[in-house]
């Protein structure tokens, strides 16, 4: 990938799909194919009114901005524009986008961390020790002398740890690694000075910590979907969803349903590759751990999936698309929002994920629950609850839908009234 709609060398330009379909890809086709299509639309339309547009490069964040990176390029192609900014890749993640902003507090002899940095490491890692935080940063354990390391994590408690003898270990790992990606960054923006950072969402703590760390550059984020986290400042970068702005889901508003089964989204998305992490020289090539031989392949979708069928949607588009993108896009949110909203068995199939990392140096992950009756379903933490109702089979499906749909309306309606 690289360039104005252009594809890494060597790698194939067509998607073989496979001419027998299946609930998943015909969901993709069907209804993920034109909310995909219409964010690539006004992806382009935002590119195009960019002021800079030789100064502005559109950067494709990994993991699933490598796949809506391949899904723009299909757009343009088959619509028979061109990207009106420079597109490439950017291996970044947040574990990595944080430690540039960490070296504030090193290099300036801070009493905290920065802001974006403290509030994202705080949620991040609420309960634990400063020694697992740097750790999960740096892969580098520090000494565990006087006990210091094994409190609680907060900003005010970690940067007086990496000003101390004691943390030089991890400063060192954390400078030599927020230098490499300085580097990566460069490199992906060709001398520009405004990277307009695209991702799959939610609440662009990537573009703030990264606009934290490097002053020198401008960042603003292009999310297909963006909500909101309390503390995070977004002064220093412009965050905006392109498909879907809320606080959260709304009985009301019908796109917000993308909010229900975020991990939906990540999963049509993110290819089976690592989350960057680290970045080193090979062969005299700055590369991060993500690119590792044949790197590209995995962002191809595999037949019968609902991202093949994304694709499909995209490369049977017509030139000047607006008119069919603007037509089919509005039954497709329908469509989304009654399969997220009230799905049987075969959207809660269909829309079925595996297991979710949680990223950030950690092994933590998601799995979706095992069905085990209608009580333990409505309680706890799940990553789709009416999936896991529709799947069952239960006769209290809809009864059980009713109930939770009931309960998100009263809470949009009690916000709106206190």
């Amino acid at each position: 990938m690289g360039g104005k709609g252009s594809r890494a060398a060597g790698e194939s330009t067509e998607v073989q799909v496979t001419s027998k379909s299946n609930p998943a890809q015909e969901f993709g086709r069907d209804v993920l194919g034109p909310i995909v299509a219409e964010f690539c639309l006004r992806l382009w339309s935002l590119g195009s009114l960019m002021e800079r547009r030789d100064d502005t490069a559109f950067l494709f964040c990994a993991r699933g901005g490598l796949r809506m990176q391949l899904a723009y390029e299909h757009f343009v192609a088959a619509s028979g524009l061109s990207s009106p900014l420079y597109a490439a890749p950017l291996m970044v993640s947040r574990l990595v986008a944080v430690r540039p902003a960490l070296m504030l507090t090193v290099d300036g002899h801070l009493d905290s961390l920065a802001q974006s940095a403290a509030v994202t490491l705080a949620y991040e890692f609420p309960r634990s020790s400063l020694s697992e935080v740097a750790v999960a940063l740096t892969s580098v354990a520090p000494p565990e002398i006087g006990g210091e390391w094994s409190a609680t994590f907060t900003p005010q408690g970690f940067a007086r740890l990496l000003r101390h003898s004691d943390g030089v270990r991890v400063v060192r790992a954390l400078s030599d690694q927020a230098d490499l990606f300085r580097r990566h960054l460069r490199s992906a923006l060709q001398g520009r000075h405004h990277a307009v950072l695209v991702d799959t969402g939610l609440y662009g703590t990537t573009p703030g910590l990264m606009a934290e760390g490097m002053p020198g550059i401008d960042f603003s984020s292009a999310l297909l979907a963006r909500s909101y986290r309390p503390g995070l400042d977004h002064s220093n970068s412009k965050t905006v969803g392109l498909s879907v702005e809320a606080r959260d889901y709304s009985p009301f508003r019908r796109r917000s349903a993308l909010l229900r089964h975020w991990h939906f989204v990540e999963w049509l998305f993110e290819p089976e590759v690592e989350s960057v992490r680290t970045f080193g020289y090979e062969n005299g090539v700055l590369r991060s751990n993500l690119e590792v031989d044949g790197w590209q392949d995995h962002l191809m979708p595999t037949p019968g999936s609902a991202f093949a069928g994304v694709i499909d949607y995209l490369d049977n588009l017509p030139a000047g698309p607006a008119g069919k993108i603007t037509k089919d896009v509005d039954r497709a949110w329908d469509k989304f929002h009654r399969s997220v909203v009230w799905p049987n068995r075969t959207a809660g199939q269909a829309l079925l994920v595996g297991t979710r990392s949680h990223d950030f140096g950690t092994d933590g992950t998601w799995a979706p629950r095992e069905w085990k009756g209608p009580v333990a379903a409505l309680r706890g933490s799940t990553m789709w609850r009416e999936g896991e109702i529709a799947r069952s089979g239960s006769l209290l499906r809809m009864p059980m839908l009713a109930m939770i749909e009931l309960a998100y309306g009263a809470r949009q309606v009690k916000r709106h009234l206190l």
